[in-house]
């Protein structure tokens, strides 16, 4: 038998019984595959419109005088995307709808038992480990402000 008929047998065979933790596994797959894919398909549908919407909900928020936190924090997150252009959204749309695929496959391959669909979500789940690790090296945390990693508060004290 081949190195390529091992492998083929190997991912092709059933895994041992779904127990409770795989079925929460696999409820938020496809929950999540589900909820990013429709999301995608309406950004690639209408991207230019979703920018447009975005944008009058700013201003809305913004120029209401009663704003609290809530409306002052979604201001916050939404001016960005506002400021997005209709070819960004676009490639968002693609990689959501992608990343929407992806969550839904998992989710069906360990509904169906397949040993494939394991090795799948453990590799999915650890590539965007060097993402983080570079994101957490480069910039500064609230962890690492009030841990006193890089100066921490004391050191802002001192400054002021």
């Amino acid at each position: 038998m081949t190195f390529w008929q091992k492998v083929k047998r190997e991912l092709g065979r059933e895994t041992q019984p779904v127990d409770t933790v795989v079925r929460l596994i696999i409820l938020e797959r496809a929950i999540r595959g589900t909820l990013v894919a429709i999301l995608g398909g309406a950004l690639l549908t209408n991207s230019s419109g979703v920018v447009g919407l975005v944008r009058g909900w700013v201003a809305e928020l913004d120029v209401n005088p009663e704003r609290r936190l809530i409306p002052r924090l979604m201001v916050t997150v939404l001016r960005p995307i506002g400021g997005f252009s209709s070819r960004t959204v676009l490639l968002i749309g693609i990689g959501a709808v992608l990343f929407g695929a992806l969550e839904l496959t998992e989710a069906i391959g360990l509904a169906r038992r397949r040993r494939w669909a394991e090795y799948l979500t453990v590799i999915a789940g650890c590539i965007g480990i060097p993402f983080e690790l570079t994101e957490v090296l480069r910039r500064q945390t609230p962890v690492r402000h009030l841990f006193g990693l890089r100066g921490g508060v004391a050191t802002e004290t001192e400054r002021s």
